[in-house]
């Protein structure tokens, strides 16, 4: 899908979002537009007589959400990634994409809500744009991942401790959940599908979702 490039998210604070509807609450909050386009590439046959050509093109289909969730909740802790998923979910954006975004989210959440010129403020307004490369589209009554649910405390106490080796390492051994990258010696947690990531981040990431954020392996729940 290099026609596209990859994934892509972007997130800024936007005065322009029309927050007037928003109720005011005793806390900070965030009120989040999400603008998702999802990028696929389409081959149309071109008229010629001599021979059959196909001509590329690209269709893009938007979906947009609105949210709202208190400042205290996204900013990088175990609830921040229990409500950023449910948001990237309900956006209809795939498992395995989500743990990159989700970083960028909860960094950016992080930033602005300590920002000094945000103090007083009781409602950030937030846009994030992403950008999705997809080979096919998914219809309005179909459904792009499992139910998002934990994982079994039991299985994931049974999961393989590994140490990570020098020979395993390249420049793009990276934990895909938290995108650092993997220190040789260091320990880390190996899922059944033989996906590897920091024990603390995979710990994490089950306590909120019991799928590989690498191949969509499902764990018990």
């Amino acid at each position: 899908m290099d026609f596209a490039g990859d994934d892509y998210c972007d997130a800024h604070q936007d005065e322009s979002l029309d927050i007037s509807s928003v109720e005011p609450t005793s806390y900070d909050q965030f009120f989040i537009k999400f603008e998702v386009e999802f990028l696929r590439e389409q081959e149309d046959e071109d008229d010629d007589d001599d021979e059959e050509l196909y001509v590329s093109r690209l269709e893009s289909i938007i979906k947009t959400g609105i949210f709202q969730e208190r400042c205290d909740r996204l900013p990088h802790n175990n609830l921040s990634w229990h409500n950023v998923t449910r948001m990237l979910h309900i956006m209809e954006v795939p498992v395995d994409r989500q743990p990159m975004i989700l970083h960028q989210i909860c960094n950016f959440a992080d930033r602005i809500a300590n920002e000094p010129y945000n103090r007083n403020k009781k409602i950030l307004p937030i846009k994030v744009y992403i950008s999705l490369p997809v080979n096919y589209f998914i219809e309005e009554n179909e459904s792009s991942d499992v139910t998002i649910r934990p994982a079994n405390e039991l299985v994931e106490q049974d999961l393989e401790k590994v140490k990570i080796e020098e020979s395993e390492l390249g420049s793009d051994f990276v934990c895909v959940i938290c995108m650092e990258k993997m220190e040789a010696g260091s320990e880390a947690t190996k899922m059944p599908c033989s996906h590897v990531y920091h024990g603390n981040c995979l710990m994490n990431w089950l306590g909120v979702n019991r799928v590989c954020p690498t191949c969509r392996f499902v764990l018990p729940s």
